[in-house]
């Protein structure tokens, strides 16, 4: 990664962070179980970040990716994608948790965009990301239309009619990977073409749906479960450019907590899709 790349992407995480800390676009669910003593909730980890890095096993893992291939082979590397924080977010934990003193939805979504930030400068350098945040590239008095987006963008119809924030088509296709040209209904093409027209953008990245649960008693100091739909279009036609969705099971096998980083698993998982050459691809 070149200088300036590495650069554009510290200022653009900065400008994230900002953004985040005064409140983030769609919807966030900060979510505990009702056992145990509400007030050790915050009880800081004190074996979190003092012996080395996270390390982590994989396992129960679901994996699915879709890909339009008219749209993927005609990507402009050097246009304007708008960045959007994750349209839902469902953070889950138990009431008495060391390992989840930093652990809340806007800290997951912060984490998500730190790589899909480093993804986006890797797989495309040139291409210019944009926050899709009021103060950003939305304007302040857009507020009220960035609040009705996630719902309106998540309520959505898509595959098999199902709405866009529902999981189950793409659990049911469980290791299928494949071109797939789906009808974007109407509307969904309409609210696309429209954003890409109200802001000037030609993509839009829409990570859907993330939820995490974690859990203290997995592997050898604890761990979590991750679910995401991440998704990304090709606003100005409303198609869709390509979909992942990852699903797993996080375990420690060291002595360090997973309190940050959750993301780091699914790095090579969405890396996967940016990478591939489609053109040597055999849908399966």
């Amino acid at each position: 990664m070149s200088l300036a790349g590495t650069c554009a992407g510290c200022v653009f995480l900065v400008c994230l962070l900002g953004c985040l800390l005064a409140g983030c676009a769609g919807l966030r669910d900060d979510a505990r179980g009702n056992d145990g003593d509400s007030g050790m909730r915050d009880t800081p980890c004190e074996e979190c970040g003092t012996r080395g890095e996270i390390e982590l096993k994989i396992t129960g893992e679901k994996f699915y990716r879709e890909w339009n291939e008219k749209a993927y082979t005609r990507m402009d590397s050097s246009a304007v994608v708008g960045v959007f924080p994750t349209l839902r977010v469902k953070a889950k934990r138990p009431e008495v948790c060391k390992m989840c003193h930093s652990f809340s939805a806007d800290a997951l979504d912060f984490d998500l965009a730190h790589v899909e930030d480093s993804l986006f400068v890797k797989a495309f350098p040139k291409m210019k990301r944009e926050l899709m945040l009021p103060g950003m590239r939305l304007p302040d008095e857009d507020s009220l239309y960035v609040d009705s987006l996630a719902v309106r963008l998540l309520g959505s119809p898509f595959a098999d009619g199902k709405k866009l924030g529902d999981f189950s088509p793409w659990v049911e296709r469980d290791g299928i990977e494949q071109a797939f040209t789906r009808e974007v209904p109407a509307k969904l093409k309409d609210l696309l073409a429209g954003i890409a027209s109200r802001y000037e953008v030609r993509y839009v990245s829409l990570p859907l749906v993330l939820e995490v649960e974690m859990d203290p008693d997995l592997g050898r100091s604890g761990g979590y479960t991750w679910k995401i739909a991440w998704s990304l279009w090709d606003a100005r036609y409303g198609e869709l450019v390509f979909l992942v969705y990852s699903e797993f099971t996080a375990a420690t096998t060291g002595r360090v907590a997973p309190e940050k980083e959750w993301s780091v698993p699914f790095a090579p998982r969405l890396w996967k899709m940016f990478s591939t050459d489609i053109s040597k691809l055999e849908s399966h």
